[in-house]
């Protein structure tokens, strides 16, 4: 739970809202409270015949007060005559002068001296009091007892709308609160799965990465607002109620409350079993996401080859064991609540026997336990009663919440353990100035392997001047791509060296690296938008001309005449409103509209046709001088664009020179190209 600290802290910073929703239940307890003890007084009152107005009631609590002062003191003077009399007791009970204080002899007083009679001294201060709530009362409550029903009725009407309308601000305010931290949260994930070591992304999968920014987020933020909701309002009416029993007697109250901390423990171990369950829930949610994922972008070839009940058993089996999971934490949540309720009835139990001895005995002690300096009359002890079972609904609404605050806290430790590890290619403390490539691009005995013991690259020395065309061919698995992403700083090498114009790649900010690079692949990557944003993206303050020269450049406006909406069509989810090749002129426009000193082209027109093919690589020829262009592919159409062209083998370079020298004297660059050769034949 230590991370949901850490999203309680991110919530901090929304301190007004957060007073807000705590007053706001503040007032709510203490309407809760204030209508359940004044509720039962008041239907007492009204239907008592001698008594049955609130002027009535005060002033016989003040004549049943003051004469208990007078019995005290007859009392006192009556075992011990030497006790000083008081003057001072008026003739007339229900008015109380000025009197000393209490006297009584000290039994453990060594020189005999007299000290304040405790029962003496709480009669008086009811007196006291009767006596300023008559004064209040006075002239301002109903005369009659149907005119204090209605007083009552009133007040109740009245409380209630107000909890109401402080129900419905505390509401709101906690969820601007919960909102606005996952958003904050989601933003702060989001930004560092952005940062996140590329091999990571790889290994977790997309699907994680989606479980943990949607529902993990929407457990935190249904946790937040539990917190700050019913955790927050619920205690308080608890309390509230708690605190105006302890008025009646703490020591009944705290009698009737022994069981709470087994009850405690109980909660405590069905939540440590429901963390566990939660992580393997979110765990299920991945699996499911996953499954969506890969049948939903790869639907044509689940058709083709009908292997739609594969998939509907794969999700189903999926779905399956997400299901069994959820019952498990259902079951965890449902026990919570049989187990606090069994304590709160048991608790009620205590206080019912325990109160009914000493009304109907009349005693002042349970056992040896003293409970109040004076008899408990029948209606303290209703009343003690009905506190007790207003406390009990919060409690059980509290139980309520234990599932949803695991959930949440659980969801943070998930998203701290898969967003907040430090990325293996970061900036360094004090990285170098980049200015623009212009000399060389550099490998220097470069090792690497994505598995121990299994290398990619061994020992790859290469240099690049600036300016040239570099074409890199190989079969599948050689490692060319892997040397792009390494050039990149996707990755670092395990060994050795990669400097562009003499400066190691990692002693740069890997952000201000990749500026100076442009790449586009053979699967096109486009966002939902028109052809003309994804053109834009290239580079953020183009202007309208310029990405209409790019565009025309990679031959984008060739296809434009025939789509609905020219630069506003719209691509589509992952560009597929598109062809293969349309989206690869995109991208090339994207490229081009970003000018770049390093240009990377992965199979870039490989989805072309051969005529269209031939027209890109007319019109870009021009735009590779003044930067280093590196082209990746199996086609031999595109080598002729390179002015060298380097041939890797199992990781190693194995053949470098030009498209002739290499036609004329190389065995791994004839044998890739062998088809192509013989169809030319």
């Amino acid at each position: 739970m230590n991370e949901f600290w850490e999203a309680i802290k991110l919530s901090l910073r929304y301190k007004w809202s957060i007073l807000g929703a705590a007053l706001s239940s503040l007032m709510i307890a203490l309407l809760f409270g204030a209508s359940i003890a004044t509720a039962l007084p008041f239907v007492k009152i009204i239907f008592t015949e001698d008594s049955n107005t609130i002027e009535l009631w005060v002033d016989q609590q003040l004549t049943q007060a003051a004469t208990r002062v007078a019995t005290l003191q007859a009392e006192g003077q009556a075992t011990d005559p030497t006790v000083p009399s008081d003057p001072t007791v008026p003739s007339d009970p229900t008015v109380l002068s000025d009197s000393t204080e209490p006297l009584q002899r000290s039994e453990s007083s060594t020189d005999g001296g007299w000290v304040a009679d405790p029962r003496l001294l709480e009669a008086q201060q009811s007196v006291a009091f009767y006596q300023w709530l008559r004064d209040q009362v006075a002239g301002r409550v109903p005369t009659t007892a149907f005119g204090t029903l209605q007083w009552v009725i009133a007040w109740l009407i009245i409380a209630s709308l107000l909890k109401g309308v402080f129900l419905v601000i505390s509401v709101m305010l906690v969820a601007r609160i919960a909102n606005r931290t996952v958003m904050d949260m989601r933003r702060i994930y989001f930004r560092r799965a952005l940062e996140m070591d590329a091999r990571r992304v790889e290994q977790m999968g997309t699907s994680v990465l989606m479980t943990h920014l949607s529902n993990s987020m929407q457990m935190v933020s249904a946790a937040l607002m539990a917190l700050y909701g019913r955790a927050l309002r619920e205690p308080m009416k608890m309390i509230t109620c708690l605190l105006a029993a302890a008025w009646i007697s703490w020591p009944l109250l705290v009698l009737s409350l022994i069981l709470l901390p087994f009850s405690g423990l109980v909660v405590y171990g069905l939540s440590q079993r429901m963390k566990r369950a939660v992580n393997r829930e979110i765990g299920g949610m991945s699996a499911v996401y996953q499954t969506l994922m890969e049948t939903f972008n790869g639907l044509k070839t689940v058709r083709i080859f009908n292997r739609e009940q594969t998939e509907r058993v794969r999700f189903k089996r999926n779905s399956k064991t997400l299901y069994r999971i959820s019952l498990r934490i259902s079951l965890y949540d449902s026990l919570i609540r049989p187990a606090t309720e069994m304590a709160g009835i048991v608790s009620f139990a205590i206080a019912v026997l325990a109160g009914g001895y000493l009304v109907l005995n009349q005693q002042t002690h349970l056992l040896w336990i003293p409970i109040s300096r004076e008899p408990l009359s029948a209606e303290q002890v209703v009343l003690f009663f009905v506190l007790l079972g207003g406390a009990s609904d919060p409690a059980r609404k509290m139980s309520e919440i234990v599932n949803v605050l695991v959930r949440g806290g659980q969801a943070c430790t998930v998203l701290k353990r898969t967003f907040e590890q430090p990325p293996t290619v970061a900036a360094p403390a004090e990285p170098r100035r980049v200015t623009p490539h212009e000399r060389s691009i550099r490998f220097r005995n470069v090792r690497f392997a994505y598995q121990p013991n299994t290398p990619v690259l061994k020992g790859i020395s290469l240099e690049i001047p600036f300016g040239q065309t570099l074409a890199i061919v190989g079969g599948n698995g050689c490692g060319k791509s892997t040397l792009i992403y390494l050039l990149a700083r996707f990755y670092d090498p395990h060994h050795g060296q990669i400097l562009i114009d003499d400066v190691d790649v990692r002693e740069v900010d890997p952000s201000h690296l990749r500026r100076q690079f442009a790449w586009v692949t053979q699967d096109a990557c486009l966002f939902q938008g028109t052809i003309y944003e994804n053109i834009a993206y290239g580079r953020r303050d183009a202007s309208e001309f310029e990405v209409h020269a790019a565009a025309k450049l990679a031959g984008v406006t060739d296809f434009l005449p025939r789509v609905a909406h020219g630069f506003d069509t719209q691509v589509g989810d992952m560009g597929r409103e598109l062809s293969a090749g349309q989206r690869q002129r995109v991208a090339l426009a994207r490229a081009v509209l970003a000018d770049p000193k390093i240009l990377i082209l992965d199979e870039a027109t490989s989805q072309m046709d051969g005529h269209n093919e031939q027209l890109i690589h007319q019109r870009l020829k021009p735009f590779f001088a003044n930067r280093t262009t590196i082209i990746i592919s199996h086609r031999r159409s595109s080598l002729e664009l390179a002015d060298r062209i380097v041939v890797m083998d199992a990781g190693a370079v194995v053949a470098d020179g030009t498209l002739t020298e290499l036609q004329l004297a190389s065995d791994d660059f004839q044998e890739l190209f062998r088809s192509e050769t013989l169809r030319a034949a």
